[in-house]
């Protein structure tokens, strides 16, 4: 499911100078680990992360998970990844063995004042197959689940390529993800539990909570917080919704967010005003209580 996307459209001129990366500059950096795994468990969403390489080239990497499944969204911090704007989608691999994934972000800074990307969406460490993409769009919305990524598989990704638009590639040497993956879904099922969710039978769902007409009109354009636009400030607002077995929204909860809360505060006003949605349904085609989450970003291009 694509997100909201907002915009506030401003044109502007300028010059673009082409210049010819040099064999030096594009020969990629190479980071090991410099600590162990770490996972936390937010009030929200679990967090799982750690650090690469050492002095300058310190790299911290984050995936953030806010439901159930093997889908996260990722935080890349330090100065090996710091850029100054979004310029294009960002390329990644999850190798050795998975496919190059494209994904957009935004350029931000961490609290300890570390450069950072921060992707926009939901990825997985295996980007969809032209079959899972196909059946995606020819179902009716949240009627078809991704089948999970096996163990064997996890355990076969040992790093994480970031190439284009850095300079540098950036190799992090992940080590086998099985078991760090797996900890962050032991999180989240824990997490589900204080939400109200029966996490059994969410296992074996046959339909999630789902929009009963166009998310996208949710949250728009004239939704912008205007002092924001003044400051050219934009943001990434990743947010979850209760859905009772009626299919009524009956909370709004914000996840994840690049602030300042002045975003936080118009998306879950807008969704708590406008989102509609079908029940997720058991095993069985019966209704029960649910969530459904998403992402809003507020861009001014």
């Amino acid at each position: 499911m694509k997100c909201p996307m907002l915009k506030l459209m401003i044109l502007f001129c300028g010059c673009v100078a082409n210049t010819m990366a040099t064999a030096a500059e594009r020969q990629p950096v190479s980071l090991e680990p410099g600590s162990n795994w770490t996972v936390d468990y937010a009030d929200d969403s679990c967090r799982l992360l750690r650090q690469f390489g050492t002095k300058e080239d310190t790299v911290v990497l984050i995936f953030n998970r806010f439901a159930p499944g093997d889908q996260f969204q990722l935080t890349v911090a330090g100065k090996p990844v710091a850029l100054k704007r979004a310029t294009r989608p960002a390329s990644i691999r999850f190798g050795p063995t998975e496919a190059e994934q494209e994904h957009g972000f935004a350029p931000g800074i961490m609290g300890d004042g570390k450069s950072a990307l921060v992707f926009a969406g939901q990825m997985r460490i295996a980007p969809l197959t032209e079959g899972e993409r196909e059946k995606m769009e020819n179902s009716e919305k949240g009627a078809f689940i991704l089948p999970p990524i096996s163990d064997e598989r996890k355990a076969a990704v040992t790093e994480l390529t970031i190439g284009r638009p850095l300079s540098r590639p950036v190799i992090l040497k992940l080590g086998a993800m099985d078991k760090p993956l797996a900890a962050l879904s032991a999180c989240q099922d824990e997490l589900m539990t204080h939400w109200g969710i029966d996490v059994e039978k969410h296992r074996h769902l046959s339909a999630l909570a789902r929009p009963d007409g166009n998310p996208g009109r949710w949250v728009n354009a004239n939704d912008y917080p205007r002092g924001m636009i003044a400051r050219g400030k934009e943001a990434i607002v990743h947010f979850r919704m209760s859905v009772d077995e009626k299919g009524d929204a009956t909370a709004c909860y914000i996840q994840q967010s690049t602030r300042p809360k002045a975003f936080d505060d118009v998306v879950c006003r807008s969704l708590m005003k406008r989102a509609k949605f079908q029940p997720a349904r058991d095993q069985n085609g019966k209704p029960i209580a649910s969530y459904y989450r998403n992402t809003a970003r507020f861009m001014i291009p």
